[in-house]
């Protein structure tokens, strides 16, 4: 048998920096960065309106957001 060949896609660099930026594009835009109001306990992102307490969420929301990009990135280049 000769050596099998890789079917589907490659991710390439260009894939992956795009899905990775589209992921920091969220975790920044939901990070809370600035004061906290505390009662009723607000916080606020960098650009000013409100954003849920707690970083989780936003580095949560981010990871998802890149694996997603990357997802329909990878499937719309496969081959058929």
């Amino acid at each position: 048998m000769g050596q099998m060949q890789m079917q589907g896609a490659r991710m390439t660099v260009a894939k992956v920096a795009a899905a990775l930026l589209a992921g920091l594009v969220v975790l920044v835009l939901l990070f809370p960065a600035s004061g906290i109001v505390p009662i009723p306990p607000r916080c606020f992102s960098a650009f000013g309106y409100e954003v849920p307490c707690g970083g989780g969420l936003a580095a949560a929301a981010g990871a998802v957001t890149a694996g997603v990009v990357g997802l329909a990135l990878w499937l719309r280049s496969r081959r058929r």
